[in-house]
This record gives C-alpha cells, sequence and structure tokens, in this order.
C-alpha cells in the first residue's frame, strides 16, 4: 500500500483528507506541525509527502520540503497569502502545489501523478523504444519546442520529465499542467496567473503555472482540450516570451521550456478547424511519438516483471506471458500496471495465471453491428491461436487446420498481432 505523509495544523481539514486518501487507497500518517512532521520523516519511507506551507512549530512546509528525500514527492498546499510560498517551493523541488481551497479530485490527480515511478516506465530495450527515448534526447538540447505524441498510457508526462532533466534544466522547476482537467474559467489564472481582484473571490494576487516555471519546464499535457480563447494567448508567449495576467497591464517575461503533449491528431484538429495552425506548428518544432505498448515486443515482458517484483509477486505462468503479448493494451502501461497489481492483491498463488490477469471485456459504443463483429473477431483470434498451439507453431499445418490458405493465415496473424511460439 501506499504511504503517504500528511502534514496540516487544522484538525477539520486534516480529518477530511485523512479520509479522502485512505479511501484512494493511501496509508496515511496525519500530524499537525513541522516538528513532528520531521521526526516521522526520519523514522519512516513515505510514497509521497502532502503538506500545509504554513504550520506551527520550528519548521514550516518549505522546511519538511527540504528534508524530505529526494525521491518522495512533495505536494505544497497554499491558501492565496502564501502563494509566494509556494513558488519558492517549486524551485526548491516540490512535485507540485495546490491552492485552497480545492477539490478533492484535483488534490488526488495530483498526488497521483507525483508518486509515479518516474522511472518506471522509462524501462524498455526494444529498437523502437531506444529510438524514441533517444530523440527525445536530441530534442532536450535542441532548444525547440518539444510536442510528444502518444496513445494515452505510453508514458508522456515521463518522457517530458527525462527531457527536462536530461536538457540542463534539473535545477528549475519542472511545472505540469493537464488541460483537460481544470475548467475552462479557471484555465486562464492558471496558466498566466492573476491580479488581486480581478474576479470574483480574488483577494490576492497569484502567479501562474508560466511564471512558476522561469528557468525551468512547463508541461501543457491534453493541449489539444485548450480553448481556442486561450491558444491564441500561448502562442503569444512562445513567438515573445511575454504575457499578462488576468486583470494586470505590466509585461511578464517567460524563459521556461514548452513541452506539449497529446493523445489526439492534432494535424487533424488543425484541419478541422479545431486547433490554431499556428500553436501547431509553433509547438511541434521538434516532435517526438511515443510507441504504443503492443509495438514494443519483449518490453512487455520487462515492464510486467518489473510490477510483478513492484507488487510482490512471484512468477508468471507461459499462458500469461503469452496472454500479455497477444493482448493490444488499449491503455498501454498505465493499463499493465493496474491489471499486475490487481493479480497480486487477488491472488494467494504462487504463480499468475492468465485467468488471474482479469483482461477486460471489451467496452463497444452499443452498435449491435459493432459488438457482433468484435465477437466474431475475438473468436477467429481464438481458433488461430489454438491451431497454431496444436501445431507446435507451424503455420502451414495450422492453415489446413483451419480451412484458409497460407498467405490468408500470415495475413490474419499480422494484422490480430498473434505471437507464434
Amino acid at each position: 500500500m501506499k504511504k503517504i505523509l500528511l502534514v496540516e495544523d487544522k484538525r477539520g481539514m486534516r480529518v477530511m483528507l485523512s479520509t479522502a486518501l485512505e479511501e484512494d487507497g493511501w496509508k496515511v500518517t496525519a500530524v499537525s506541525d513541522g516538528d513532528s512532521a520531521l521526526k516521522s520523516m526520519r523514522m519512516n519511507t513515505y510514497s509521497a509527502i502532502l503538506t500545509d506551507v504554513c504550520i506551527p512549530g520550528r519548521y514550516n512546509g518549505i522546511d519538511v520540503l527540504s528534508n524530505a528525500p529526494s525521491s518522495t514527492p512533495v505536494i505544497v498546499m497554499t491558501a492565496f497569502g502564501t502563494i509566494d510560498m509556494a513558488v519558492d517551493a517549486m524551485k526548491k523541488g516540490a512535485a507540485d502545489f495546490i491552492s485552497k481551497p480545492f477539490k478533492l479530485d484535483e488534490l488526488l490527480e495530483k498526488l497521483s501523478s507525483a508518486s509515479f515511478d518516474h522511472s518506471e516506465s522509462m524501462l524498455g530495450r526494444s529498437a523502437v523504444y531506444l529510438e524514441t527515448v533517444g530523440r527525445a534526447e536530441r530534442a532536450a538540447t535542441s532548444g525547440m519546442n518539444i510536442l510528444i505524441l502518444g496513445e494515452s498510457g505510453t508514458g508522456k508526462e515521463l518522457l517530458a520529465r527525462r527531457i527536462h532533466q536530461y536538457g540542463g534544466r534539473a535545477s528549475g522547476p519542472f511545472v505540469p499542467v493537464n488541460c483537460a482537467a481544470i475548467p475552462e474559467n479557471l484555465m486562464e489564472s492558471e496558466l498566466f496567473g492573476a491580479e488581486k481582484g480581478a474576479y470574483t473571490g480574488s483577494t490576492e494576487a497569484r502567479p501562474g503555472r508560466i511564471t512558476i516555471a522561469r528557468g525551468g519546464t512547463i508541461f501543457l499535457d491534453e493541449i489539444a482540450d485548450l480553448d481556442m480563447s486561450l491558444q491564441g494567448k500561448l502562442l503569444r508567449v512562445l513567438e515573445s516570451g511575454t504575457y499578462h495576467s488576468v486583470g494586470g497591464t505590466k509585461e511578464l517575461k517567460s524563459d521556461a521550456l514548452v513541452i506539449a503533449a497529446s493523445n489526439r491528431d492534432l494535424h487533424s484538429m488543425v484541419q478541422r478547424k479545431l486547433f490554431r495552425e499556428d500553436l501547431f506548428y509553433r509547438i511541434s518544432e521538434f516532435p517526438v511519438q511515443l510507441p504504443p505498448l503492443r509495438e514494443r515486443g519483449d518490453d512487455i515482458y520487462l515492464l510486467a516483471l518489473h510490477y510483478l517484483e513492484m507488487y510482490r509477486g512471484n512468477s508468471f505462468a507461459e499462458s500469461a506471458l503469452r496472454a500479455m503479448r497477444n493482448y493490444t493494451w488499449p491503455g498501454n502501461i498505465r493499463e499493465l500496471k493496474n491489471l499486475i497489481r490487481r493479480a497480486c492483491i487477488n491472488s494467494s498463488e504462487e504463480t499468475i495465471t492468465e485467468e488471474m490477469l482479469e483482461f477486460p471485456e471489451h467496452k463497444s459504443d452499443g452498435s449491435m453491428v459493432e459488438q457482433a463483429a468484435h465477437a466474431a473477431r475475438i473468436k477467429e483470434r481464438a481458433l488461430i491461436s489454438s491451431a497454431l498451439a496444436e501445431t507446435g507453431g507451424n503455420r502451414r499445418k495450422a492453415a489446413e487446420i483451419l480451412g484458409v490458405s497460407y498467405r490468408t493465415l500470415l495475413t490474419k496473424i499480422k494484422d490480430m498481432k498473434i505471437v507464434v511460439e
């Protein structure tokens, strides 16, 4: 179970957050002051730390951050009046910050992202993956804006963090922004900041993510979801390095490296007038395409064994390994990790079998035609796999058993990505 240290002096807030975190699968140690936090960190190891900036005792939230192990992500909670401390925290290595009041879903998402082992899905030996990583490292030193493309769950943020480290900006902050998760009416102030009184409820000036990212990297994930009006303002930042906060008149400057990412076809969106063409060409000066897991060959086994060890599993049966290689992994690495974690939790057996992996049932759009076609494809795939197993992988004999031509069988094996042992 993931362990988290919660540092919050207000009892009601501490109890509420502890309950929410426990329901999300965390084992929570909750303390009310910085002295207790530092003592707890000396005696325990944590997957993450969540601390308020202003806490009683000799040590504040910045001190908690400074004393945390470098491998432990720290998220700081701030009120409007302590936003400058949040900026300082990001410069000193905080994984992220969140302003009070906040939505629990937003906090849990930040924790999930921050506590993800940023080395684990950078495992890989396949040629296609190593080529991608090499290209990303070249992009890091190019000085160009970088666009990471890839399906959901392929590790786009992890690759962005690698670029941040490799390009000489490791001493500056890495500031992630999920453009799909922030409400449209809050996105402008989130990106560019806002002056006091700029909108209802803004009692203090607050810097935006672009300001916080000075000297470092801002990562704009799911940029396809950015509103068209904000796309124009982001374009100005990329073209001139200048911007204005909401309600502000002073021209602000940015020197942050901009890395954008998307799992959607931005070029198609440009053609359909859903994404600005000028912004597309500006953010994609150096595009990097992450391959889906199904195209990474034996990397599937490498990652599976890594997660098996992480969740204290023992071994995989041959049937499980074969099933993992034949599966198409629509959720990519994220799906693989969850599948193995669930199998390790649910099973008391020493060996993880195919049945224990609990591959999800196909979810369709409700069309009877689509469902029937998918069911037929599953059945056909199973028949081909069975014939190949029966003939020891002999494709010609399998074709005879199935009553199809050898060429047809080869085409289906390739199309369905069936692994022949």
